[in-house]
């Protein structure tokens, strides 16, 4: 029998490897597309073309942070972070896109609903102004936007979260809601958000109007389930405000 000598072998071995290279399957390296640019910081109604050659659709994750269109244009939407995916029907692209907000009155709330006094109090990081069996109240001042916090509960379990700040804010106020909740109505003066486009995806329903406590007028923010009608939102915003406790905390502030 015929020897095959070791440099047959190694020889053997150099010819096929770029035959292997070439049957290699392709796409195994494929970095895809090239999205550019590849992040982008916008804030709320903001725009930016996107590009990525050979792209054929382009769509968003998170349509509550920000929209695309098919020519890769993209809309921010509201405060937070998603990714937008061009596609050529083969291979894929992302673009991380941040909705960054121009509003920054206060802190947001701690919104867990049912959850108990003693969680939003072991959660809290603001001082304590007051407190009943039914109400948490904390100073949530920002700079120079007074704005004090109240925690209502009912039956121990947290049901709305309601925000006094300066009346002077108002207008500011309805931005920082707009950057941050979609719009869904107006009701005599009273104005209605969610944070998601539609109310089946919603956890946290808003309503933002002025009120008068003490004779003080002042902007008014209120946080509920979701689940809550209009007219249970109304009942809140007229009958349940801690009147007693926030004028007491006015006096103090600038308001």
């Amino acid at each position: 029998m015929k020897k095959v000598s070791l440099w047959s072998i190694l020889m053997l071995v150099v010819l096929t490897l770029p035959l292997l290279a070439a049957c290699g399957g392709d796409g195994d390296d494929d970095p895809g597309l090239t999205v550019t640019p590849s992040s982008i910081s916008m804030h709320y109604e903001d725009t930016q073309q996107l590009s990525a050659q050979g792209a054929t659709s382009y769509k968003s994750n998170d349509e509550f942070v920000a929209k695309v269109d098919q020519a890769g244009l993209v809309t921010g939407g509201h405060v937070g972070t998603t990714q937008i995916i061009a596609s050529n029907g083969k291979k894929t692209g992302i673009c991380e896109v941040t909705i960054t907000p121009e509003y920054d009155l206060y802190d947001t709330p701690i919104l867990d609903w049912g959850v108990s006094a003693s969680t939003i109090s072991s959660k809290e990081t603001h001082k304590l102004e007051s407190s009943t069996d039914d109400y948490l109240i904390f100073n949530y001042q920002k700079g120079n936007t007074a704005c004090a916090m109240s925690y209502a509960f009912e039956n121990g379990k947290l049901k709305s979260v309601i925000a006094i700040l300066n009346y002077s804010s108002y207008v500011s106020a309805g931005y920082y809601l707009l950057e941050r909740y979609q719009p869904i109505g107006e009701d005599e003066g009273i104005f209605f958000f969610l944070d998601a486009l539609t109310k089946d995806k919603a956890k946290t329903a808003v309503a933002f109007s002025t009120a008068t406590i003490s004779g003080s007028k002042v902007t008014s923010i209120i946080y509920m389930p979701a689940t809550s009608t209009s007219s249970s939102m109304r009942s809140v915003q007229s009958n349940n405000l801690p009147t007693g406790i926030i004028s007491d905390i006015i006096k103090d502030k600038d308001f």
